[in-house]
């Protein structure tokens, strides 16, 4: 990185002072501070808290399934979905989750989409009944999320009480 480094620092030394130059980057912690300095603002977008991060969800959720009208809408059992990550990704990684569970769900059944993003974000989840009613579920969200009728839900939930 060190020519790379010196050559991008003499590129910049030499433009003309009338260029405006934008530059991005997912990496500013490894940047040398000497390209650091060439920069009159440098502005750290990563200061989203949880509350922005779940707005910017909504919206997104909101755009792609305008795009995919055969999804359903449930918003209150997406958000409950979202506040299982810690942290929530930033909107790119954001996006790419629910773009990915909504483009791969089966267009025959409206919230395949929220089954497919629970299981990106808990991977290794059991399925159990008792372990979605641990983590806030309703019988309602677990019917969605496992794909199994209420009733069976509630009796299955109704016999391990015993």
């Amino acid at each position: 990185m060190g020519r790379a480094t010196s050559a991008v620092l003499k590129g910049l030394d030499g433009l003309n002072s009338r260029i405006v130059l934008l530059a991005t980057t997912n990496l500013f912690e490894s940047f040398d501070k000497a390209l650091i300095r060439r920069f009159d603002k440098v502005t750290d977008f990563n200061r989203y808290v949880k509350k922005d991060l779940q707005e910017i969800a909504d919206i997104i959720l909101e755009n792609l399934l305008q795009q995919f009208k055969f999804q359903g809408r449930n918003i209150r059992l997406f958000r409950k979905i979202l506040a299982l990550m810690d942290p929530i990704p930033y909107p790119g990684e954001l996006k790419n989750l629910i773009k990915t569970a909504i483009a791969f769900s089966n267009p025959n059944e409206e919230f395949d989409y929220l089954s497919r993003l629970f299981k990106q974000i808990r991977p290794g989840f059991s399925g159990d009944y008792k372990e979605f009613q641990a983590l806030g579920f309703s019988v309602r969200d677990i019917e969605i999320l496992s794909k199994v009728s209420k009733s069976r839900v509630s009796r299955e939930l109704m016999e391990n009480k015993k």
